[in-house]
């Protein structure tokens, strides 16, 4: 039984508000060219999606430090869950929305400050 406060909705409506709002101009330059260069690094198999060791520049990270390892190598299971996370938005076509900028920023930000401890850890 239905009372007057509650609305019915159409699927068509029902999908159109489980789909991130998008905007053409959410994106900083600097974040669209880390998205991009990550998904060009997926496609050239340079990251795998399931292996953190895929993220590291190996010369520099087999110089650091046996906790700046265990630093880096936590780093790099979040920063792949983030990675996942990118392409499945890229690849059903919301890169440009709020979501996509947010977890870019994110980890494009993070990234950075990880790599105040030891350098150019990461390929990404």
């Amino acid at each position: 039984m239905q009372t007057a406060n509650q609305h019915t909705i159409s699927d068509t409506q029902a999908k159109a508000l489980g789909v991130p709002l998008a905007d053409s101009n959410v994106m900083t330059p600097e974040d669209g060219e880390f998205m991009e260069m990550i998904m060009k690094k997926i496609k050239n198999n340079e990251i795998n999606l399931f292996a953190p060791g895929s993220l590291m520049n190996q010369k520099i990270y087999d110089a650091l430090s046996p906790e700046n390892k265990v630093k880096a190598d936590a780093e790099a299971f979040n920063f792949l869950a983030a990675i996942r996370e990118i392409k499945g938005l890229y690849n059903a076509d919301m890169a440009k929305t709020y979501q996509m900028q947010n977890i870019v920023h994110r980890l494009r930000i993070t990234k950075e400050r990880a790599e105040e401890f030891g350098g150019d850890i990461f390929i990404i």
